[in-house]
């Protein structure tokens, strides 16, 4: 089986679930977030968001406004897609909001 889907497949396993032991400790831009697991670093895609990528304009802004909804705390995931750069896409609920609205 190649590398590539097993860490695939462990990552869904990991986080496809609502988990609350999540805690955000990165912000990449206005649609990808990085979560911390088990002292793990994962990499998050927000389902049904298309955020301004660096560099487009008001892209800082998308990032500051994510920012402020949830670095530094603890959030549940749901999804079960992974993109072709090896993110889990999921939904993000922060004390039962939804973030990806």
């Amino acid at each position: 089986m190649p590398q590539a889907f097993v860490q695939s497949f462990l990552l869904i396993l990991i986080l496809c679930v609502p988990v609350l032991a999540q805690k955000v400790v990165g912000i990449s831009d206005g649609d990808t977030i990085t979560v911390l697991t088990n002292r793990k670093q994962s990499k998050i895609r927000l389902a049904g968001i298309d955020a301004p990528e660096k560099g487009q304009d008001y892209s800082d802004a998308a990032k500051r406004y994510l920012s402020s909804l949830i670095f530094g705390e603890t959030v549940a995931l749901e999804g079960a897609k992974v993109d072709r750069y090896g993110r889990l896409v999921a939904k993000v609920i922060h004390n039962g909001r939804d973030i990806n609205l």
